[in-house]
């Protein structure tokens, strides 16, 4: 059953300590000049558009953060609550265990900066009874869209602290930091299983080059595996794996040279 919590007074300061009052449009992923956003009045988009306390068009409120649009700070208060909302509906369904309040507060704050789908994986194991491994999974949600940023870490220690209730949980920014709504889900570990393929597919095209003559078939196969294997491993981001399946594929390139020659 749902639970119906609400976020806290000092839940409340702590977004509002990291999103920042802007009054006009600006683009959450170009860096503030002498702690203030820069207003967006056209051209490519690096990050989100964002008004007021972190409002986007993804929110739920229905103000469209287009260029010109301006708000005051009244405004934009009403806006939070209501945009606040929808976040607080989505911990108290996603999360099926009791929480506490300074945990209910953290994932809140998270949500509305991470999205719905990136709570998903952040509660998961929480939701299986281990509520450590999401107090530490949350260090793995600090990049937008590659980049790692000092706002986002930033934000992570202040949510572990509001999580924890400690001290540390309302750290006021010393200056305006970019913390993008747009944040990367946690890149997929290389397995154990992507590492003996690319040392698999590399072996076997340099036994079959020694071998000569009739290695062809021996050598076409496992040149298609190291291709697998890249496109496989890629993704993953090992330059280490990658360059053992490219090898393969160089030494079994030479060898059919050769013996066409």
């Amino acid at each position: 059953m749902a639970s119906n919590m609400k976020l806290s007074v000092a839940g409340l300061k702590f977004i509002k300590s990291f999103e920042s009052f802007v009054p006009y449009v600006y683009d959450d992923k170009v860096p503030a000049v002498k702690g203030r956003y820069r207003e967006y009045t056209g051209g490519p988009v690096k990050g989100t558009l964002t008004i007021g306390y972190g409002h986007t068009n993804a929110a739920k409120h229905p103000l469209k953060v287009v260029p010109g649009t301006y708000v005051t700070e009244a405004q934009a208060r009403e806006i939070l609550d209501v945009d606040l909302d929808e976040c607080e509906e989505a911990v108290n369904r996603i999360v099926k265990v009791p929480m506490t309040q300074g945990q209910f507060d953290a994932l809140v704050s998270f949500t509305f900066n991470c999205g719905e789908a990136n709570l998903k994986k952040l509660v998961a194991p929480m939701n299986r009874g281990n509520s450590a491994a999401t107090y530490a999974k949350f260090d793995e949600f600090i990049r937008s869209k590659g980049e790692v940023m000092r706002g986002l870490v930033r934000r992570r220690d202040g949510e572990q602290g509001l999580w924890a209730s400690t001290p540390k949980a309302l750290p006021e920014p010393h200056e305006v930091e970019n913390v993008p709504e747009e944040v990367d889900a946690p890149k997929k570990p290389v397995s154990k299983r992507d590492i003996a393929a690319g040392a698999t597919a590399g072996t076997a095209v340099v036994v079959a080059v020694k071998e000569g003559v009739d290695a062809v078939n021996t050598v076409a196969e496992p040149v298609k595996q190291a291709v697998d294997t890249v496109s496989g491993i890629a993704s993953y981001g090992s330059v280490a794996l990658i360059a053992v399946a490219v090898a393969a594929i160089v030494a079994g390139g030479v060898y059919l040279w050769l013996r066409n020659r």
